[in-house]
């Protein structure tokens, strides 16, 4: 149950125009990261903790992000401002939330 919980937390957060959320737990985190990394074609699959990934997604993210759809700029912040907690040591869920993450084709669509 937790792991759909933070995917619907991540999805409502980005799907406001007027962005004012932040993430609240490594769970979120962990999907929004998989997220990302799909959508900047990263290969993640050597990635297995959550820091590494989210390093990962920092780097490879656009300078330049006005001309990208409102929701993938929400993501980006979102995982921008957010500080892990530090207990992500390879908890099934967090696995399981990158690869949902990942796996989510639906915002395809938004990075042109």
């Amino acid at each position: 149950m937790v792991v759909y919980c933070a995917k619907q937390g991540v999805e409502q957060k980005i799907s406001f125009e007027d962005f004012l959320s932040a993430m609240l737990s490594d769970y979120e985190c962990a999907y929004a990261c998989g997220l990302a990394a799909r959508l900047l074609k990263l290969d993640v699959a050597k990635q297995t903790e959550l820091s590494a990934l989210k390093s990962l997604v920092e780097e490879a993210l656009p300078k330049q992000m006005e001309e990208l759809d409102f929701r993938i700029r929400n993501l980006f912040r979102l995982i921008g401002d957010y500080t892990l907690s530090g207990q992500e040591n390879e908890m099934e869920e967090i696995k399981e939330l990158i690869r949902m993450g990942f796996m989510e084709a639906g915002y395809d669509q938004y990075m042109g």
